[in-house]
This record gives structure tokens, C-alpha cells and sequence, in this order.
């Protein structure tokens, strides 16, 4: 039998666990000597239980922040559980968030720490990931799957043979990407990318109208209309739409959702339509001219079909980085702080609501990845006095602030990086946040719980966590309580978050 392992989450430092584990009894014994890429962090190190003859094993890898520690010793479970109940670890869960994550970095780590905790309930994400467009996570899921106990891999085989033979004429492949946003998206690009249906299209097609995210079966709608799938028309009959708040549906939406699944099974079928310059006919013209080509973008419910149907494209990269930003496996940081950013790029973004809806191109700029943490935030008011190393991890509870307060941050930040660091407009915080497709919120079309845990299309994270943030002019924007992209409100005496940017 194997010895049982963990995974610390990725934010918990070594000097962290290591002062749990001494407080729980263990012993440094011993750490690698070779100088860690990140300064205070070995990347191994034993322990041993005094008295006894029980071992952990530690290792970690800077660049995924991966770590595991290993348990030997003759009480090997025991001290499993008592370590467990004290260092904060990644579970099955975490573990399929990671699986399904947009970003390469969150996808390996989520690979290698399946791998080192033998998590079986995951073989299923993993096998999908084989075929994912990254070569580096195509051959890790392939590795991983294979290191996994054999019966299970037979196992998971065996599920997803019986599901092909049980619909044939469905997409196992497309049901089980990994994460939401990748089916909505592979469906956006077949509309994008197609002239017409065919029978993989169909067969995808026909996955995605039972799918278990409501708005993949919406896409699936507007997908079937645009590439005049007829024999999808069974399936889209029935194809369920979303009628409740649970399923993510805004009471304004679902009536529409409804009558637009009946629209398109109306079209496909050949059904006559009223006749041209009737008073109905007049009113379903914006959603037919939608059906069959780009949306004419007038208002809400015209934008709702278009970010349903416009793929999110990556945009170009930056033209060279600004002095203060570097780029490391993929991720740009600020050079002396370490803090991360995003890149939103210079494209069209749709932005406001109702009267204020109107287009704005970007002009390129860096935005935190996450606000400012209260960690962070000290060590940047004491470095900017003078050098004091990096800022360490950002990813822990932003730090609340009045308007005054996070505009002397950006000056404290912009003193150590050598750049103007500031707080975004209203309209950088909106496309940070938003993307450019148009969607309401930063995941998505759909209301949803976990939406704190969401990025947006540019892979900015907590948008939408406890506290709004701050925007020049003394607006606050996201937070809990206005998660929609949209909102925002001028509150100068109130308490938020702050994100700063970086223009190009």
C-alpha cells in the first residue's frame, strides 16, 4: 500500500506549514541545500515525530506552486489525519476547479496534484484533457492517466463507452470538456467558423442541447438556427431552458429563452413566419436577423444574443512590456513586487446597459489579477520606504480601503515599480471585468453562487468577492451585492478593494 499523501493549497507558505507542523510535534530534520527559486521556499524538506519512527516528506515546485507532503512510519493514516485537520489542503473539489480552469498553469497544477493524491474521481476530467490544445497538458493528463490505478482507468473507459453506445448519435468528447466556458466556447467558434451542419457538428450539437450548464443549451439554440441543424430538431424540441433562478436564469430572461427555443424550432422545421410589415412580424425581425447572421446590437436582449453566439478572442499580445512588468511561464507579474497581472487587450469591448450601452475599444493595459491583499498592502507601504524583498503571495482576502487610502497604495506601488500605477476607470474595471463579447457578468450570461470563485474572459479573479473596488472618480464597482459587469455606483466615503492597472 502506498503511503497517503496531501496537497497544501497553493497559497500556503512554507513558513506557514512549517510552523503548523511544529506545533503539531515534527521536527525539521532536514531541507534541500540547493538556493530555492523562490527565497524561503525549499523545494524538499523531511520531517520526523519525535518519539516515533513517522516521516513527511516535502516537496515543491515553484512554478506550479505545487505541494505535496508524502507520510511513512508505522501510524502513517493517523498523522495523515491530524496534519490534515491542520494545514490547509486541496480536495476533490478544488482539484475539479483546477481541472477545469482556462488557464494552463491552474490546469497542470490541478494534473500533478491528482496525480500525487491518486484522486480516482477525477480520471474522468483527466481523460478529456488529453485532447487538450496545450502540449504541455495533453502529455501531462496522458502521464497522469496512466500513473492512476489501472482498474480505474478501465473503469473510466468502460463509463464513457457505455455513454456512446447509450446516445450514438451524441458527442462524448464534447461533454466532457473540461469547464462550462470551454463547451460554450467550441460552440461559438463552430458558429463563427461554419457555413453549415454536419454530422459531427450535428452530433455535437445534440450534446450540448442536454448539457448540464443552461447556457451551453442556449448557445446550443442559437448554434442550431446559424448552421441550419435539421437533424438536431428532435433534440432541440426538447432541449430544457433555463426557467428558474437555480439554474441561473434572470426573470427577465427566462420568457425569452423559452420563445426563443420555440422560434428556432418554428424555422427549422420550415413553418411559415407572419407576414413581412405585420406588427409581429416587426417585432420578431431583430431576433431573426440573429438567427441568421451577426446580432445587430441595439439593446440588452440584442447584446444577450450576441456575446451568446461571439467567441471570445484572445486579442493580440502586448507590443513589448513596460519596464515593470516581466513575463514568467506565461504570466505577467510586476517586476520588484511580484504581484500579477492580466493583459486586456486593445479590442472592441461592448460596454454600459440600456440608454448607456455603447462600443469602446481598449487601449491595451495591465490590471492585478486580484485586489490587493492586506498582506501586500503592508509590504508595499514599508517598500516603498526601501527594499524589503517581494510581496509574496496575493491571493489571500483583499484589504478594505477608503478612495483616499487606495489612491496613496497605487503611489506606494508606483514608487517600488518605477511606474504609474493607478486605479482603473470606470470603463478599464468594465472591460477588465467583461471582456469582449458583452456578457452580464464575468463568467457569464447566467446568475450563479460560486461567482466569487469566477475570472473573467482576460483571467481577472474576484470581481465579484465580498467588496466592491474602486474606480477613478470615486466609483465602486463588483463586489456581491452588483455582480453584473455593468454596475457600478459613486460612493467617495465608502470602503472597497483596489486593483490597479498599467497602461501599455
Amino acid at each position: 500500500m502506498r503511503s497517503p499523501a496531501l496537497v497544501a493549497r497553493p497559497e500556503v507558505s512554507f513558513e506557514v506549514m512549517d510552523r503548523v507542523l511544529s506545533a503539531l510535534g515534527w521536527f525539521l530534520q532536514s531541507e534541500s541545500q540547493t538556493p530555492p527559486l523562490i527565497p524561503g521556499e525549499p523545494e524538499s524538506a523531511v520531517y520526523v515525530k519525535r518519539g516515533t519512527d513517522s516521516e513527511i516528506h516535502y516537496t515543491f515546485n515553484p512554478v506550479l506552486r505545487l505541494r505535496v507532503l508524502d507520510f511513512s512510519g508505522p501510524d502513517a493514516v493517523g498523522e495523515w489525519m491530524a496534519v490534515r485537520k491542520a494545514v490547509p489542503v486541496m480536495e476533490a473539489p478544488a482539484l475539479a476547479a483546477l481541472l477545469a480552469s482556462s488557464e494552463t498553469r491552474e490546469v497542470l497544477l490541478g494534473l500533478l496534484a491528482t496525480e500525487a493524491l491518486r484522486e480516482r474521481s477525477s480520471m474522468e476530467r483527466v481523460a478529456a484533457l488529453r485532447f487538450h490544445p496545450e502540449f504541455s497538458v495533453s502529455r501531462t493528463a496522458e502521464r497522469v492517466l496512466a500513473s492512476l490505478v489501472p482498474d480505474g482507468t478501465e473503469e473510466a473507459f468502460a463509463r464513457l463507452k457505455a455513454e456512446k453506445e447509450a446516445h450514438p448519435d451524441r458527442s462524448v468528447l464534447f461533454a466532457h470538456l473540461p469547464g462550462e466556458e470551454q463547451r460554450r466556447q467550441v460552440l461559438r467558434w463552430l458558429i463563427h467558423d461554419q457555413t453549415a451542419s454536419n454530422p459531427d457538428v450535428d452530433a455535437v450539437l445534440r450534446s450540448a442541447l442536454v448539457d448540464a450548464d443552461a447556457e451551453v443549451r442556449v448557445t446550443a439554440v442559437m448554434a442550431a438556427a446559424r448552421l441550419q441543424a435539421r437533424e438536431v430538431l428532435p433534440a432541440l424540441r426538447e432541449a430544457r431552458m433555463p426557467m428558474s433562478t437555480r439554474e441561473g436564469a434572470d426573470p427577465r430572461d427566462r420568457q425569452f429563452y423559452s420563445n426563443l427555443r420555440d422560434l428556432v424550432a418554428h424555422v427549422l422545421a420550415g413553418r411559415p413566419l407572419p407576414p413581412e410589415g405585420s406588427p409581429k412580424r416587426e417585432r420578431m425581425a431583430p431576433l431573426l436577423r440573429a438567427l441568421s447572421g451577426p446580432a445587430d446590437v441595439r439593446d440588452d436582449p440584442t447584446l444577450l444574443l450576441h456575446a451568446l453566439t461571439t467567441p471570445v478572442d484572445p486579442g493580440p499580445r502586448p507590443v513589448g512590456l513596460p519596464e515593470a512588468v516581466v513575463e514568467r511561464e506565461g504570466t505577467y507579474r510586476l517586476h520588484r513586487s511580484g504581484l500579477e497581472a492580466r493583459w486586456v487587450p486593445p479590442v472592441e469591448h461592448w460596454l454600459g446597459t440600456g440608454p448607456t450601452l455603447r462600443r469602446m475599444t481598449s487601449p491595451g493595459f495591465f490590471v492585478a489579477r486580484v485586489p490587493v491583499s492586506r498582506a501586500a498592502a503592508a509590504w508595499a507601504m514599508a517598500a516603498s520606504q526601501g527594499p524589503v524583498g517581494t510581496a509574496g503571495p496575493d491571493a489571500e482576502e483583499p484589504l478594505p480601503c477608503t478612495l483616499v487610502e487606495a489612491e496613496e497604495l497605487c503611489s506606494a506601488l508606483s514608487r517600488i515599480e518605477g511606474v504609474e500605477l493607478r486605479l482603473p476607470s470606470g470603463e478599464e474595471w468594465e472591460m477588465a471585468a467583461r471582456g469582449p463579447d458583452g456578457r452580464l457578468f464575468p463568467w457569464g450570461n447566467s446568475m450563479r453562487d460560486d461567482g466569487a470563485t469566477r475570472a473573467s474572459p482576460w483571467g481577472v479573479e474576484k470581481l465579484v468577492a465580498s467588496l466592491p473596488q474602486w474606480a477613478r472618480a470615486g466609483l465602486l464597482c463588483g463586489g456581491r451585492e452588483q455582480p453584473l459587469c455593468a454596475s457600478h455606483r459613486e460612493v467617495p466615503t465608502g470602503v472597497g478593494a483596489l486593483r490597479w492597472v498599467l497602461a501599455s
